[in-house]
């Protein structure tokens, strides 16, 4: 077999454990609003709100707390990869593979942190924030599928590349990830959080605990 596509989770996955699992935690911690983002996150998960209304309150605090462009920026400059990730990022495209990054995280941040390897990023597929004239937050882009069901994305990427799913890794760290084996591509758990690991349903590799990309490498090669 050859590797033809590996798409990577982002928070955890690419970067260093950091006590705030995700992008979204560190503004909300950044403003001091955690119990907003928990009674949200908590309306959306349980159906009471849908993503547009979740979308919609996240702004509104957000524009209140005036979230600039700057807040983001410090938030990325305390987001740490693993070691080596832009040289094996850098060797895998230059092996001819595509890479994909899709993360329920914030796009402005995750491009900001990859800054020094994006031209070897096929595609960074995660929500974005749009800034007014201001630089403080106005709105969300809105993906084309469920950000809470990440195999519904990998399918599609998979048809519009044309890639068999065979040919394809996908590298993971939590919950939300699990749904990919879902699309049969091979699923390898990385510093697994609240990842069920040791569901080899789920997962079928598993690299408990690194701080180097590199360690990846045998499970392509």
């Amino acid at each position: 077999m050859k590797t033809k596509l590996i798409i990577f989770d982002f928070d955890g996955t690419l970067t260093k454990p950091n006590i705030l699992p995700n992008s979204w935690a560190r503004i909300w911690d950044k403003i001091g609003r955690k119990k907003d983002d928990d009674i949200l996150y908590n309306k959306f998960l349980n159906k009471e709100i849908d993503y547009n209304q979740w979308a919609n309150e996240v702004i509104s605090i957000y524009r209140e707390e005036k979230v600039s462009k700057k807040l983001l920026n410090e938030i990325a400059e305390n987001t740490k990869l693993l070691e080596n990730t832009n040289e094996v990022i850098k060797y895998l495209h230059n092996e001819g593979i595509k890479i994909i990054v899709l993360s329920g995280g914030i796009k402005n941040i995750i491009e900001d942190v990859l800054h020094e390897c994006l031209e070897f990023i096929y595609k960074i597929e995660a929500q974005e924030l749009i800034f007014d004239n201001l630089n403080i937050v106005k709105d969300i882009t809105i993906l084309d599928h469920q950000i809470e069901d990440k195999s519904q994305y990998v399918n599609l990427i998979l048809n519009n590349l044309n890639i068999k799913a065979q040919d394809a890794i996908f590298f993971g760290n939590g919950k939300n990830d699990e749904d990919v084996y879902k699309t049969n591509v091979k699923t390898i758990c990385i510093n697994p959080d609240d990842a069920h690991y040791d569901n080899k349903i789920f997962w079928k590799e598993v690299v408990m605990k690194t701080n180097d990309l590199k360690s990846i490498l045998p499970f392509i090669l």
